[in-house]
């Protein structure tokens, strides 16, 4: 009797875990379907975990981060390496953040065309006042679109560094968050 008891007890603690269970089906590495199975005592009852497409209904849905982890390779050969990408990685590509050399090539090049005509127009005006080819109204215009083109510069750079500290961040966690359907190719934002 007392082995019997035992072996009732030991089935019992088992019995209780195994009321509330997880039924998990690996479908290739990095994608799992995961169903929650409850015992209510009368039937067990099963339930689609909220990661599942809304579009289709399936669970077969991988995060893009995952996603573009395992579409992107990189290869190197003796004389040449690169980087391949699925186009499903393609689409679930991260997104980046803004560089700042861009303006800088931009309105680099003209401030510094402007300021050379500035300097050339203003010592030529200084020294050779009467038998100068630069009016003064024509150094203050070179002047004035000197100043204009580091204005825009200026605000150009303000702008992305403003997109980078406040946008960036947000589209990133978004991307972190986002799930895409295998089947349909639908995206969809979790948070969790």
């Amino acid at each position: 009797m007392g082995q019997r008891s035992r072996c009732l007890s030991v089935f019992r603690r088992v019995g209780s875990i195994w009321k509330n269970r997880a039924k998990i089906a690996i479908e290739e590495p990095g994608v799992a379907r995961c169903r929650q199975v409850t015992d209510n005592g009368m039937a067990s009852v099963s339930q689609l975990n909220p990661y599942q497409c809304d579009q289709c209904g399936t669970a077969n849905i991988v995060a893009a981060p995952v996603l573009y982890q395992q579409g992107t390779h990189t290869y190197s050969t003796r004389f040449y390496s690169g980087t391949t990408q699925s186009f499903s990685a393609r689409a679930a590509t991260p997104p980046r953040p803004k560089g700042y050399i861009w303006p800088l090539l931009v309105w680099g090049p003209t401030i510094l065309i402007l300021s050379v005509w500035t300097v050339v127009g203003i010592s030529s005006i200084y020294e050779h006042p009467i038998a100068t080819a630069l009016r003064p109204s024509s150094v203050a215009v070179f002047l004035f679109l000197a100043a204009g083109s580091l204005l825009g510069m200026v605000f150009s750079l303000r702008r992305i560094a403003r997109y980078n500290r406040e946008v960036y961040p947000r589209l990133h966690w978004n991307w972190e968050h986002t799930y895409i359907c295998k089947r349909c190719g639908r995206f969809r934002l979790i948070p969790s």
